[in-house]
């Protein structure tokens, strides 16, 4: 049976520098295409690597397993694989969750999700025996880290 994915998106200054990024390299092979009246090799080139990145950009995600919460990201160095138990606890702001947990490098995490993917995780994960953690509904949370 497949794992249920939760799709995640990281705090909006990192979201908003990467998916600028990714459309512009989309507009950059618009421009091409206007350049030429028959279609044009390197403006289709282009257009791959904006269709590589736009996927890239959509492939993060949580997987909830019996023992782990395996947080997917873009770069391999940055997935981590998070024992339930080890969580504290998770807040729950109107468009964003945060994860504290020793086992995450700055004890903190914050994840952009819409209002269905989070209501779907906060379910799945109070259904888990080993997840303990406190979870504090904080309309309060916003989407971006100010510390």
């Amino acid at each position: 049976m497949k794992k249920k994915v939760y799709h995640w998106q990281p705090e909006l200054s990192t979201a908003i520098i990467y998916w600028s990024c990714t459309f512009g390299i989309l507009f950059l092979s618009l421009i091409l295409t206007l350049e030429h009246t028959r279609p044009y090799l390197i403006s289709n080139i282009v257009l791959g690597i904006f269709i590589f990145f736009a996927f890239l950009g959509c492939n993060r995600y949580f997987i909830i397993d019996d023992e782990y919460l395996i947080i997917h990201a873009i770069l391999p160095i940055r997935r981590k694989k998070i024992t339930l138990s080890a969580i504290e606890m998770i807040r729950v702001g109107p468009k964003c969750i945060e994860v504290n947990s020793p086992e995450l490098k700055e004890e903190t995490q914050m994840f952009i999700m819409t209002k269905k993917n989070k209501a779907a995780f906060i379910e799945k994960l109070k259904q888990q025996e080993l997840f303990t953690a406190k979870i504090i509904d904080d309309p309060e949370l916003t989407i971006s880290k100010h510390y």
